[in-house]
């Protein structure tokens, strides 16, 4: 299955929709039949300002949507000072819990909270089985960083790796 193209920015920790380069569209009928004008001439559309929507990878959309959409805070979790908002998407369970590890400092304890936070916000595809394994590993190269890498093992057998130079960086 394709998707819309998610790509993430490691610099700004941001992800959004990729844009293919500027093309032009063909429009079509539902049989796949060029719409005509008057004139008999194809009507077309062409995008110059920065292109269309490019087609992506499934399974990278869907782990940046499960890691870093904010799951609902649970009765037993510590919500930062001043906060009430417990987050979460109004139409079910879905995203992780990295959030609420934004103002810790990097020790043992929070390296375990996010490998958790990593391993239940996916844990959703193998249990649709999307993927057969998940593999968190967990690098602090410098003081204060930490470097994530998933490694995905497809049903068919293909392993797939999504690897996050700075997921964190105390503050």
């Amino acid at each position: 299955m394709t998707d819309i193209a998610t790509i993430w920015n490691a610099d700004s920790s941001v992800g959004d929709w990729s844009v293919s380069a500027p093309s032009s569209v063909a429009w079509t009928d539902e049989n796949g039949n060029s719409v005509r004008d008057e004139h008999g001439r194809p009507i077309d559309a062409e995008f110059t300002a920065g292109g269309i929507l490019a087609a992506g990878d499934d399974l990278f959309t869907a782990a940046l949507i499960s890691l870093f959409s904010d799951a609902e805070a649970g009765p037993d979790d510590n919500l930062l000072l001043g906060d009430e908002d417990p987050r979460g998407w109004w139409a079910g369970p879905i995203g992780s819990k990295l959030w609420l590890r934004a103002r810790s400092r990097l020790d043992a304890i929070t390296k375990a909270l996010v490998k958790n936070d990593i391993e239940q916000a996916l844990d959703w595809m193998i249990q649709d089985n999307v993927v057969v394994a998940i593999d968190v590993d967990l690098e602090s190269p410098e003081l204060g960083k930490l470097y994530v890498r998933v490694g995905f093992r497809r049903t068919d057998g293909t392993r797939r790796a999504l690897a996050f130079a700075v997921l964190w960086e105390d503050l």
